[in-house]
């Protein structure tokens, strides 16, 4: 525990020169107990060399010493780059002030009396120390500025990459007191192409190659297989490090960082200094920072030197081009304007070369796809005045300008519109046979979701309900008019059809007396088994209504009965080429006929794959309706009798 009331400072370092042990063993009893950690000189010269090779926090000097005095101690050490920065509290029994005078010339921070208060000696220690602490980080952060400017100006100032990778390699050794650095670039297959290495002392040497070892076994290899930097504290220790033939003697320690482009790592960054541990982590975090500007440099230049073998291959075929062509500047002036375009747009490639796009009237409708071209990458569409239609594209040229390609598309686009208007008269044609099949919501699902449906045969799990009315057939039909009797049957499958499509069903058939309605078909639907029921309750409470309002126009009597059975169908179009119905067939179709059949008036009857699939998903609904099981039932074409069930549906009695 401290005595002072607050903390020392971590690992700090105090440097005693004076030339009295007493001194010094006062002093440094009294830091020791804080916390410091002490070294002692017992006279100027030493203490300069101390200084020099330990780079303490803070040096406590006395003034009176026989080889050199504290006043020609301090001056020496801040007149030293290497020590300039360590704070010095000049310690001595001289009041005077011309003694003063003379250390804060000589560059003293502070000055302490003897003999010393301790809390005195404890506070200016602790203050001096961070006040140099925050020194050095602001001189390492200036030298970092320094460094990214001086990378960021090599970067964009240069797309030689030769010259280029010398230069940052050259500022990247000189700003981390590296001896030796090295800069690799690989080509695409990962070979080295170029490697860059600068010594301290002497010039960027370039080479096209690198021994196999350093990328497959050592720090460089390293560095690529794992896409991140590393630092080697003792390069004698540690596998990576490959020692060549003309460095064999090489010691101390090694920092390297990949160069990692957008798709791949275009290089390696290699940097050495003789001291073991020498780099650390803040310079790992400095080149990462320099990893990331030096890639986007290296990817400019490829990008550059491909734009101009680019662009002298285009000016080789736009000649040639059945596109209309129209490369200019970054200032838009025209550089080419090829054979298609002057025909295209009625304009003199000789009278419009070196003109800029705006002063050019004929050309005035791609001044806005000029301006947009970073933002607007697809094909504007453009209406010429001789009735054609192009489409025009405007594209960036990093370093070079713009190229503008347009395509006669007016024969497209007549083509097109025949091809629309075809596609709306085929959806309105399959819209109006499926509005006989089903309701609007159901129609626009087929429309959006089922487009192939009509030209299409598939199996589905339908569930299968046939309406047929009782007495018609057998009797009634003759004795009515036949102007009555179409009227019934009209009134009895437009109210039955809205009840299915209401209850989203599709209406299959509408023959003789009956109808067919489909659920689960042609599309999926959950609740399949509760709409069937739900539609047959509601056409037997509807028919209710019917049969009154016949009976008292033509004394009509006539009944309904309904059979609902589910299983797999197949669904698809059934009929000769010039007349096609969209139906159902399967053995589900069979059992709901015979179970129709075997209904009475006001009954429905049910199987007992429907019954089990009603009671687990509409129970409720089941109860109300009070089904009663019937049989074991033989149905015609079916060998097993078969258990069924049947509700009956209340009829009010007939009035006149």
């Amino acid at each position: 525990m401290t005595q002072s009331g607050s903390e020392p400072i971590d690992q700090a370092v105090v440097l005693i020169i004076d030339d009295s042990f007493e001194n010094r063993l006062l002093l440094s009893s009294q830091l020791k107990m804080e916390g410091y950690n002490i070294l002692q000189a017992s006279g100027g010269m030493e203490g300069i060399e101390i200084a020099q090779t330990n780079d303490p926090d803070i040096i406590l000097l006395d003034v009176m010493m026989p080889d050199m005095n504290g006043f020609e101690v301090c001056q020496h050490l801040k007149q030293n780059q290497a020590t300039s920065l360590i704070p010095i509290i000049m310690v001595t029994a001289l009041r005077e002030v011309q003694y003063r005078i003379e250390g804060i010339e000589a560059g003293a921070d502070e000055f302490l009396s003897r003999p010393h208060v301790r809390e005195e000696l404890l506070v200016r220690v602790r203050t001096l120390i961070q006040l140099k602490r925050a020194r050095v980080n602001l001189e390492e952060e200036r030298n970092r500025l320094q460094l990214l400017y001086d990378i960021s100006h090599a970067t964009n100032t240069q797309l030689d990459i030769e010259t280029m990778m010398a230069a940052i390699i050259t500022h990247t050794q000189a700003a981390i007191g590296a001896t030796k650095g090295n800069i690799m670039l690989l080509d695409e297959s990962g070979t080295v192409s170029h490697k860059f290495l600068i010594r301290i002392g002497a010039q960027v040497e370039v080479s096209d190659g690198v021994a196999r070892a350093v990328m497959n076994e050592g720090l460089g290899g390293w560095l690529i297989q794992h896409k991140q930097g590393d630092i080697i504290e003792d390069i004698s220790l540690d596998d990576r490090w490959v020692m060549l033939p003309d460095d064999q003697e090489e010691t101390g320690t090694a920092i390297g960082m990949p160069l990692t482009g957008s798709q791949r790592v275009v290089g390696v960054l290699i940097l050495n200094h003789p001291q073991p541990g020498y780099f650390h982590q803040e310079h790992l975090s400095l080149l990462e920072a320099i990893g990331t500007a030096v890639s986007a440099a290296i990817e400019n230049a490829d990008l550059f030197a491909e734009i101009n073998e680019e662009r002298r291959k285009l000016e080789a075929i736009l000649a040639q081009s059945t596109d209309a062509v129209i490369t200019t500047d970054e200032e838009w002036q025209i550089v080419i304007f090829n054979q298609t375009a002057e025909k295209l747009l009625g304009v003199n490639a000789a009278d419009v070369t070196n003109e800029s796009i705006r002063d050019v009237p004929q050309l005035s409708m791609l001044i806005p796809i000029f301006e947009n071209a970073s933002i607007h990458l697809t094909p504007q569409e453009i209406s010429l005045n001789n009735h054609k239609t192009l489409y025009a594209t405007v594209s960036p040229i990093v370093g070079v300008g713009y190229a503008a390609v347009m395509q006669d598309v007016t024969e497209f686009k007549r083509t097109e519109a025949l091809r629309l208007d075809q596609e709306r008269q085929e959806k309105q044609l399959v819209k109006e046979t499926f509005s006989r099949y089903m309701g609007p919501r159901l129609v626009e699902h087929v429309l959006s979701h089922e487009p192939g449906l009509m030209a299409r045969r598939e199996w589905r799990r339908a569930v299968v309900m046939f309406a047929d009315l009782r007495n018609w057939t057998g009797g009634m039909i003759t004795k009515v008019d036949p102007g009555e009797a179409i009227y019934q049957l009209n009134e009895f499958f437009t109210h039955m059809m809205e009840i299915a499509l209401d209850n989203d069903g599709t209406v299959f058939e509408l023959t003789g007396d009956e109808i067919l309605v489909g659920f689960n078909a042609p599309f999926d639907q959950e609740d399949a088994v509760y709409l069937a029921l739900k539609t047959a309750v509601t056409m037997q409470h509807r028919f209710n209504t019917l049969r009154q309002g016949w009976y008292k126009r033509a004394g009509t009597d006539l009944g309904l009965g309904i059979g609902i059975d589910q299983g797999n169908v197949l669904m698809g179009n059934v009929g000769a080429e010039s007349r096609l119905s969209f139906r159902m067939v399967g053995a589900a179709m069979n059992t709901a006929h015979r179970l129709v059949d075997l209904a009475e008036d006001g009954q429905i009857i049910i199987s007992t794959s429907v019954y089990e699939a009603l009671v687990k998903n509409a129970p409720g609904l089941v109860k109300r309706i009070a089904f009663k099981k019937i049989g074991p039932a033989k149905l015609k074409g079916i060998v097993e009798p078969q258990l069924l069930y049947a509700a009956q549906i209340e009829r009010p009695p007939l009035k006149e």
